[in-house]
Parts: structure tokens; C-alpha cells; sequence
């Protein structure tokens, strides 16, 4: 591949990148309007950006608006469910029957709003792993009859999609769902009962996993929708260890040359590539040495330079 100045693809002809307005704007589902003007600013000022995540937006005028906004330009919306799942204490692989019912029709009933909404994507985790570490596996299997439940459901909406991302499962999250391989097996079963499961990998919960990226992808890539490059700290006498969607770099494992290297690994594979082009986001939490706009500028100058080094390394 040539280098940039000679012509090679640029990033978003490889893939389409994406804002978690979520994480640059934290409490934007708290105020009406909020998460409205949020996306209207990305668009005002950062066009780079082709896809938006967002949680929950709790109101009916502004999903509409949303829908309008972004449906009008074809940009995908992913609707995120963490949050209100996390609010609600409900778990889609508890062992509790009632509490994972609930979690169940939690997510059905939002499957509207994000329609509403304009999305084009509904995301999911599996809930916090049991107590005693002998029964995730009947975690698991709660968590796959969840979601067979809910891609039967999601049915009814078909421009939605259900998507689950797999988080680390003893490091600091500590999700029953935790690495690609038993991602992929639960989506092959449903996949072999016509019903369909996206995924979402993530390097931070990757590399807190023990994980190779690459591989995972290679396994995975049937069923991937979207990627996030994020940032963990495995320092365990860090303060901020595990996964805080901190910026790129130190204390962090994850900076620039990192995603330089996870990117020509994903090229190499053909993830990367103009036919796919996948949703890559970045995930930096807005904190109080950052405001959202600059949170956005760092997510952005991190896929574009990282960018940049894979295609002059490879002249």
C-alpha cells in the first residue's frame, strides 16, 4: 500500500468511524435536547465522522428528530441499552428468573424508541457475571436464551438489529459474556434458528481478557458490526485500572502505535477494507481535563494518525 501523500485509501474509505456521544457528552440523556445538539455539533464540525452510539433517549421528540437528522444523511445509529439495564439492576444472564424477565421485556419495550429513534442498531451486555465463578456457564445459557428471545422479538422492526459486545470477565467489568469465542458460539446457535446477532469487539475488554485482537476478529468476522478501540489500564494499583475509557496513551496499554498496529492487523485480515467498511469507534470518556468537542478531536486525530503509520509503514 502507498502512503497517504501517494494515494492510498483514506480511513474512511476502509471503514466508517464513529462518535459514542455518550462518552464525550455523559449526561446528555438527562436533558431534553441534549443528545440532539451533541450529534448536530459532531456534524458541524467533525464530517469525519460517519456513525453515532448513543444510549437511551427518554424523549419522544427528540428520537424524532434524531431519526430525522441522521436518517436523512444514512448515517447507522446504534441505541444502547447499558445504561438503563444498569439503572433497572436488571441482568439478561441472571439466574434469577424474575429479575432476567425483566431485563427481557426492558429491552423489548425500548426496541420502539430506537426505531423511533431512526437506529439502525440496538446494543446489549449480558450482565454481570454470578457470584460464585463455577455457574457462569449456566450464566451463559441464561444469556443466550435472552437473547434468542429478544432477536425473535426485534422482528418486528426491520431496519433494527440486535448486537451484544462481550466484556472482560474477571478483570474489572466482570460480565458472564466475556471473550469472542463464546460470543461467536452463542451467534452461530441463534444463526442456526434464523435469528441473527451482531457483535461489537472491544480492545479494551479484549486485552483484559487475554485476548489476541486480530484472531478475534478473524473468528468473529461474520458477525462483527462494530469495533471500539479503547484504552485499558492493567496496572492493578492504578486508580483508574480496568476499563474507564481513559485517553490513548499512558497509564494506559492502548496509544497511538497500538492502534497502528491493531489497524494493520485488521487490514491485513480484510476487516479493513472498502467493501466492509465496519463502524470503528473510539471510546474516551469525557472527564473533568477534557470537554466533549476535545474528546471528539482526540478520537478523531487517534483513528487518523494511527491511520497515517499503517499506510507509510507498509510504501
Amino acid at each position: 500500500m502507498k502512503s497517504n501523500a501517494q494515494g492510498a485509501l483514506r480511513f474512511e474509505e476502509v471503514a466508517q468511524p464513529g462518535v459514542v456521544v455518550s462518552n464525550a457528552w455523559p449526561q446528555s440523556r438527562r436533558t431534553e435536547g441534549a443528545t440532539l445538539k451533541a450529534i448536530e455539533e459532531v456534524l458541524a464540525g467533525y464530517p469525519f465522522f460517519e456513525a453515532f452510539q448513543t444510549v437511551d433517549i427518554p424523549f419522544p421528540t427528540e428520537r424524532r428528530a434524531i431519526r430525522q437528522l441522521l436518517g436523512d444523511q444514512n448515517r447507522p445509529h446504534t441505541y444502547t441499552l447499558t445504561r438503563v439495564l444498569g439503572e433497572k439492576k436488571v441482568s439478561l444472564s441472571s439466574l434469577d428468573d424474575a429479575n432476567r424477565q425483566s431485563a427481557v421485556d426492558t429491552v423489548i419495550g425500548q426496541f420502539a424508541h430506537a426505531d423511533e429513534a431512526g437506529a439502525t442498531t440496538v446494543a446489549v451486555i449480558s450482565g454481570a457475571r454470578p457470584a460464585d465463578a463455577s455457574k457462569r456457564g449456566d450464566a451463559l445459557k441464561a444469556l443466550e436464551d435472552s437473547l434468542a428471545r429478544l432477536a425473535g422479538a426485534i422482528r418486528e422492526y426491520p431496519r433494527l438489529e440486535l448486537l451484544i459486545e462481550p466484556l472482560d470477565y474477571e478483570a474489572h467489568k466482570r460480565n458472564t459474556l466475556g471473550s469472542a469465542s463464546e460470543a461467536v458460539t452463542i451467534c452461530r446457535r441463534l444463526s442456526a434458528n434464523n435469528l441473527r446477532l451482531a457483535l461489537c469487539l472491544d480492545t479494551a475488554h479484549m486485552i483484559l481478557n487475554g485476548e489476541d485482537t486480530v484472531s478475534a476478529v478473524t473468528e468473529a468476522r461474520d458477525f462483527i458490526t462494530e469495533f471500539h478501540f479503547c484504552n485499558p489500564v492493567t496496572d492493578r494499583s492504578s486508580p483508574v485500572y480496568g476499563d474507564n475509557h481513559v485517553p490513548f496513551g499512558p497509564p494506559g496499554v492502548v496509544g497511538i502505535y497500538e492502534i497502528a498496529a491493531f489497524m494493520t492487523g485488521l487490514r491485513d485480515s480484510g476487516y479493513l477494507n472498502p467493501k466492509i467498511r465496519p463502524r470503528v469507534y473510539c471510546e474516551v470518556m469525557q472527564s473533568g481535563g477534557m470537554g466533549p468537542i476535545e474528546v471528539v478531536a482526540h478520537c478523531q486525530d487517534a483513528l487518523l494518525t494511527g491511520w497515517d503509520r499503517v499506510c507509510r509503514t507498509a510504501v
